[in-house]
């Protein structure tokens, strides 16, 4: 039984009924159990009890035993001489403040059904803690869930757009042209995408986006991709010429090949055809951020990403080698995560850090029309004892994330569903 789960039951009250008395045998009433603490100090602040009808404010500590109490050194810190109460499970020792003061403590009693409830959820081995038990959530408690966790994930994206748009000196193209980069990694390769381009400055690119050209030569070349291969391939040479250019002209490094990633890839998701299909989008449309701005609707966006590499990417995957033809320009699929991952948050970070609803409505409106992405957890969400129906990428987005930072986790007691599965046998005082 840990400190967590006593904090849970002190806080929504879940613990048994009855008349409560301390170890000092002071009639006791909870007012109010106070906030939870997150950072050091006593577990909860401005808590109102009654104690012998004289209303005290002030913190209070939680533990198992009593004792834990000289065990954690709480007795040597002086943000705990004003806790008020004492709340245990076990009160096996008096304990005071560093300046002498008597804690008064209250046993408190959990109720089996309600620990027996939380014992399953972390017993439970299935694809989620509830799964089989999560029906007992309603349609409507569970969307709302959900689409907290969404807002609660497009927040933390905040934080890492604003600490590169810091770093840009707020422009926000060369933040795109970052946060951009790493998805087109389409998550394997998203690590070397974005160290590729945080090595090649936004305004070198920028520069050289007046052909796709001399982007393929710059991102292939920054990617280590044209250090060797055959003379007689033309383009390559010229892109191999044009990089050296480049290279030389900005004192610019490649990053080893070594980093990219094609075991068990689709020829089509190689990194060398994410790179040139990169540059092309940016040969077509260098002023990027500016035209997502403008654009009213999903389809407009959309038209934004449709680009396609130069010819000699038809019937090739890698460079210096040839292969079948095939087109190479982003399929929808691919566009529609581009802009899921990218174009949304920075939608909503944009309205976020200017203070725009109008943005940050955008985002979250788009991503309700996009269609739920297809991968393993959005699947897992579907199997016998969840069964959920996902139709929106607001929904996968948001059960993505819970299924990431709560299930996987076990912050069940800080997740609604988890909330209710342990409290749906309890009766509140």
């Amino acid at each position: 039984m840990n400190e967590e789960f006593l904090h849970f039951l002190w806080q929504h009250k879940f613990y048994k009924q009855g008349l409560f008395y301390t170890s000092c045998g002071q009639k006791m009433e909870v007012i109010h159990p106070g906030l939870i603490n997150t950072n050091s100090g006593p577990d909860f602040f401005n808590a109102k009890i009654k104690l012998d009808g004289v209303l005290w404010a002030g913190n209070v500590e939680i533990h198992y035993k009593a004792s834990d109490w000289y065990r954690h050194n709480h007795y040597k810190d002086s943000l705990y001489d004003n806790v008020i109460l004492h709340v245990v499970v076990s009160d096996d020792e008096d304990v005071f403040t560093g300046k002498g003061r008597r804690i008064p403590a209250w046993e408190m009693e959990v109720p089996e059904r309600t620990y027996q409830d939380y014992d399953n959820l972390l017993r439970n081995r299935g694809w989620i803690p509830c799964q089989g038990m999560i029906d007992g959530v309603s349609g409507f408690e569970l969307a709302g869930w959900v689409e907290r966790m969404l807002i609660e994930k497009l927040e933390k994206k905040v934080e890492g757009i604003e600490t590169i748009l810091h770093a840009s000196k707020n422009d926000w193209q060369e933040v795109l042209f970052i946060v951009l980069s790493r998805n087109f990694g389409f998550g394997l390769n998203g690590d070397p995408f974005e160290r590729l381009a945080r090595q090649t400055p936004w305004k070198i690119v920028a520069r050289n986006s007046d052909a796709p050209e001399k982007l393929e030569a710059l991102f292939l070349g920054q990617a280590g991709f044209l250090n060797q291969g055959r003379t007689d391939d033309r383009y390559m040479s010229l892109l191999q010429r044009e990089y050296n250019l480049i290279k030389h002209k900005y004192g610019l490094e490649p990053i080893p090949a070594h980093n990219w990633k094609f075991l068990r890839l689709r020829p089509g998701n190689f990194p060398t055809i994410r790179l040139v299909q990169l540059a092309a989008l940016i040969a077509r449309s260098p002023f990027l951020f500016d035209h997502l701005l403008r654009c009213n609707n999903l389809s407009d966006v959309r038209s934004l990403f449709y680009s396609e590499p130069q010819p000699y990417w038809i019937n090739h995957y890698r460079p210096f080698a040839s292969a079948p033809e095939k087109s190479k320009k982003l399929g929808k699929q691919a566009v529609d995560l581009i802009i899921i991952n990218t174009v949304v948050p920075l939608f909503f970070s944009y309205g976020r850090l200017r203070g725009q609803e109008y943005f940050k409505n955008k985002a979250i409106d788009w991503l309700n029309q996009l269609p739920a992405e297809k991968n393993q957890i959005v699947n897992g969400w579907k199997k016998p004892g969840i069964e959920l129906d996902i139709s929106s990428a607001a929904e996968s987005q948001g059960l993505v994330y819970l299924k990431k930072m709560y299930c996987d986790q076990r912050k069940c007691l800080s997740c609604r569903v988890g909330h209710r599965v342990v409290s749906q046998n309890t009766t509140r005082i």
